[in-house]
């Protein structure tokens, strides 16, 4: 005697059997017209929508929500600490540690040359001004202007990673180093092309001249 299986469906809210008659219009799962809300005239194939899909939106809108509120609250209180920047102050603009080397300053002086209607400051350096904008929370004012007007370069643009290396006495990120197995006194030493004095980190105990 053969046994035939038939798929039994289940109701995708109370997981107890449906006929399918019904099935949500969002997640296109069998459910009971009781077990949900109904979008449509009653009836047979009637539209209806589960709750648990509803509430999923519900909440994804409110947590959307209320990210939004806590991060307004943050930047309030950051602006009312910290303070707004003003043009003409020094600031000291943090390095990340995988944008220098290791023997580096952790800081770039530069200049607010302004500021935008959300109280993020453009500043530049001696190098060149940094892309983007800071807010008082990402770097330090300084209490003392240390950096004058005529001091900033302000004709190119470039990254904290790009000035932190003109900043740099050994390269920057990585270390400036060459392998030469000479005297380094050509153009062929990556060290004496560039200008930069070979370090110990250059040829190991090979005889140099570019010291």
């Amino acid at each position: 005697m053969e046994t035939i299986f038939q798929d039994v469906l289940k109701c995708y809210v109370c997981e107890k059997d449906t006929s399918g008659a019904h099935m949500c219009s969002k997640c296109d799962k069998h459910i009971h017209v009781i077990c949900g809300t109904t979008v449509s005239e009653e009836g047979y194939g009637s539209k209806v929508v589960c709750p648990i899909d509803t509430n999923r939106v519900r909440h994804r809108s409110g947590a959307m929500d209320s990210q939004l509120k806590q991060a307004n609250t943050m930047i309030a209180r950051s602006k009312k600490e910290l303070g707004p920047a003003e043009v003409g102050q020094t600031v000291a603009v943090p390095i990340p540690m995988f944008d220098r080397g290791k023997g580096d300053s952790r800081n770039l002086l530069g200049r607010v040359i302004e500021v935008n209607d959300k109280g993020n400051a453009v500043v530049a350096t001696r190098f060149g001004q940094l892309l983007g904008t800071f807010g008082t929370n990402e770097m330090g004012i300084c209490k003392q202007n240390l950096i004058l007007e005529e001091e900033i370069n302000c004709e190119t643009t470039l990254s904290v990673r790009e000035a932190a290396t003109h900043q740099s006495l050994s390269g920057g990120q990585g270390f400036f180093k060459c392998s030469c197995k000479s005297k380094c006194l050509s153009n062929r030493c990556k060290c004496k092309k560039n200008g930069r004095k070979c370090n110990s980190r250059c040829h190991s105990s090979t005889t140099c001249d570019n010291k």
